[in-house]
């Protein structure tokens, strides 16, 4: 039983007390008081009666008519006259009067009068004693009525006495419940303040619980900032601030398709994306003539001009490769010739690089499409080596590579309809943990675009998708499948929520529905989303989480580890488990730097009470590291192999 369950208890329990003793005790000083008036009336009744008698002159005769006709007037129960010699001259008796007062309550609060008795006597000599005794049905009833009266009363007093501790007890538990609440989400592992209380012990407890949250966060975001640290330490080039080789060549594999994160125009059946190359020629050279200082400034106006492109085109993406060579990946393609022609005449402008009189050269390739990223820089480095070999500036690969602007439009609607005619699947890649247990399927969407026609990754068609605003529809789809295949054989799963949809009116009641006419299927069912952007697209996801996971769903974060300070804030949205990108573990068991920052990133996600699980893991001796590290689960193609 509750705290507070237990005050009410006790507050009814002494209203009722209160109730009881009051109407106890009013019962019986009403009794006494009666008690005493019959007494007073039996003792007065015999007195005028007994001076009528006297009267009489001793006349047997006139004291029984006169004592007959005083019976019959009042209201007596018993009259009896008794000579001095024992005689009884007169004896009077009645029926006793029931009245309106209840038989339990006459004899729980009897009410009895001593008689009254008087000398009859005639002139000096005494005739006889007499007695009378009242009814006493008056009294009772007298009794019943008050105690009924003050019955009522003390009712009504108690109920408004009962309604304002009732109310007072709410008010009370407001920040009760508040504290609760805070301690809660401490258990949790999410941080907020709570409002002080009025009540002085609550807002003593509530003041220090509010001390402990802002040192808690304080710890965490100094944790977080360290983490962020170690990842530009161990992803970014110290001097130009740029991904170094190994971050921008994941980065760029995602972007040419193999993993599932295909630029739009590639979702169109184009050639594929681009990439620049840029080379500071005699880099040791100029190093030699001018200084580190001078150097490093150089170095810095390339990456300047490389960042101003990853700035002002969304999904560009630059690196810098070794020391003197630069990469910039491009998001579409056919436009290749143009960057690399721009990117030549900025570093041809540059003062850094012309005050040093460094040269350099710009080569860039298009094109890409289905390439692996050796093969990608293979071209490249060929059109850099032309570059080298000319004045400076060389393209490859680019014919032939407009786009058609009705092929996107068509896409589109090719998805809309293949969503319309349920022409969707899921895949299904397991996330185990270290022992092989099941975690859960993580389910991308798979939409037959032609009818008919192959069941197509999002690589093809989810950029078209967010672009045409269609995500909501995909999301939707993705989700009713899962619950179709939770319900079917049991096993947990994983789809993802994009934030746009989450940020679409409806969406969020309309997945708390389906989640509503799945009771079982749902208490295996996990959502995930990638880290907000903006404080709007965190607080959509807070709302929408907040309904999802009353319904037993468990929610993560899918591609983390960009921004370890986002963990902090998605804490309020009730995440389960954080989902770490492979580009950011890639090389943890030979890069000392990659290592040094995953063991304090499964840290931070530890130190919130959240499970951490390794996306993309295709190296086996990465895995064995991140199990090392204490990760609790990872998907990839070293996951599924035999251990």
């Amino acid at each position: 039983m509750t705290m507070t369950r237990r005050i009410e208890w006790l507050i009814a329990a002494v209203l009722l007390l209160a109730l009881l003793g009051s109407l106890g005790i009013h019962t019986y000083t009403a009794r006494e008081a009666l008690q005493w008036q019959l007494e007073l009336r039996n003792r007065d009744a015999a007195s005028a009666l007994a001076l009528a008698l006297s009267q009489q002159q001793g006349d047997a005769v006139a004291l029984q008519t006169v004592a007959a006709a005083q019976f019959d007037l009042g209201h007596y129960r018993r009259l009896r006259l008794q000579a001095v010699d024992g005689q009884v001259l007169v004896d009077l008796q009645s029926a006793a009067s029931a009245g309106r007062a209840p038989s339990w309550f006459a004899q729980t609060w009897p009410i009895a009068a001593p008689a009254g008795t008087a000398i009859v006597s005639s002139g000096w000599r005494e005739i006889g004693q007499l007695q009378i005794e009242s009814h006493a049905a008056w009294a009772r009833d007298a009794a019943w009525d008050a105690v009924t009266r003050t019955a009522l009363l003390l009712s009504l007093l108690v109920l408004v006495a009962g309604g304002a501790a009732a109310r007072l007890l709410r008010q009370w538990r407001r920040p009760l419940r508040a504290t609760v609440a805070q301690a809660q989400a401490l258990e949790q592992g999410r941080f907020f303040e709570a409002q002080e209380p009025r009540l002085p012990e609550l807002r003593q407890l509530t003041r220090s619980m509010n001390a402990t949250v802002r040192r808690l966060r304080a710890v965490f975001d100094a944790q977080a900032e360290q983490v962020a640290l170690l990842q530009r330490q161990a992803q970014r080039d110290g001097v130009t601030g740029l991904p170094l080789r190994s971050h921008f060549l994941t980065r760029l594999q995602d972007q040419l398709g193999a993993d599932g994160a295909g630029a739009p125009l590639q979702a169109c059946g184009s050639l594929g994306t681009g990439l620049v190359l840029v080379r500071v020629r005699e880099l040791q050279s100029v190093n030699d003539r001018v200084g580190r200082e001078a150097t490093d400034r150089v170095l810095r106006a390339v990456a300047d001009v490389l960042q101003t492109y990853v700035e002002r085109v969304p999904g560009a993406l630059a690196g810098r490769l070794n020391g003197s060579d630069f990469g910039l990946g491009l998001p579409v393609p056919g436009v290749a010739a143009e960057t690399a022609a721009s990117i030549h005449a900025a570093l041809s402008a540059a003062p850094a690089l012309r005050a040093c009189g460094v040269d350099f050269a710009v080569g860039a390739t298009d094109g890409l499409a289905d390439k692996g990223v050796g093969a990608a820089l293979a071209q490249a480095d060929a059109a850099l080596a032309r570059a080298e070999a000319a004045d400076g500036l060389a393209v490859g690969g680019s014919d032939g590579l407009a786009a058609a602007p009705a092929g996107a439009r068509a896409w589109r609607e090719q998805i809309a309809a293949a969503l319309a005619a349920g022409r969707t699947r899921l895949g299904e890649y397991p996330v185990l943990t270290r022992n092989g247990s099941l975690i859960h399927l993580e389910c991308p969407l798979r939409v037959q675009v032609e009818p008919h026609g192959e069941f197509h990754a999002a690589a093809h068609w989810l950029a078209l998708a967010r672009r045409g605003r269609q995500m909501p529809e995909v999301d939707l789809a993705a989700l009713g499948l899962a619950l179709q295949s939770i319900a079917r054989d049991g096993q947990p799963r994983a789809v993802h929520v994009a934030l746009a949809s989450v940020a679409t009116p409806g969406f969020a009641a309309e997945v708390t529905r389906r989640l509503r006419a799945s009771p079982e299927a749902r208490e295996r069912l996990s959502l995930e989303c990638t880290e907000p952007a903006s404080p709007t697209e965190l607080r959509a996801w807070t709302d929408a989480a907040a309904l999802w996971r009353r319904h037993g769903v468990r929610l993560g974060v899918e591609h983390a580890g960009a921004s370890p300070q986002q963990l902090l804030r998605l804490l309020d949205a009730g995440i389960h488990y954080v989902k770490v990108d492979a580009r950011h573990l890639s090389g943890v068991a030979t890069a000392d730097a990659v290592h040094a920052y995953a063991q304090s990133l499964v840290a931070l996600i530890h130190g919130l009470g959240l499970m951490a699980l390794a996306e993309g893991v295709a190296d086996a001796a990465d895995l064995a590291a991140l199990w090392a590290l204490g990760f609790d689960g990872a998907t990839g193609a070293a996951i599924t192999r035999p251990q």
